[in-house]
């Protein structure tokens, strides 16, 4: 997950299934795309990481979940759960 070059090809040669093998199965058991599913996973993860307070700023847990942009990061984190990442908790 703290890999950010980590991406749909690595997901679906870890698994043994092709991209579009992967791509069908995430979609119909999540409802997402592969990279949505990826970056889902990290955005859940970065705030369980934030809430626990596990790291002590924020840039800590972005790279800890594969996010290299503090922008890019603030923003999908507010998309996604409404608040910024440094008021939660």
């Amino acid at each position: 997950i703290s890999d950010s070059k980590f991406k749909v090809d690595d997901l679906a040669r870890e698994l043994n299934y092709s991209r579009r093998q992967v791509e069908r199965i995430i979609k119909k058991l999540t409802g997402l795309t592969p990279g949505g599913f990826i970056r889902e996973i990290r955005l859940q993860k970065a705030r369980t990481l934030l809430e626990n307070r596990h790291y002590a700023t924020i840039a800590e847990v972005r790279y800890a979940v594969g996010f290299e942009n503090a922008s890019h990061f603030s923003k999908i984190f507010q998309d996604r759960f409404g608040i910024k990442p440094s008021m939660v908790g």
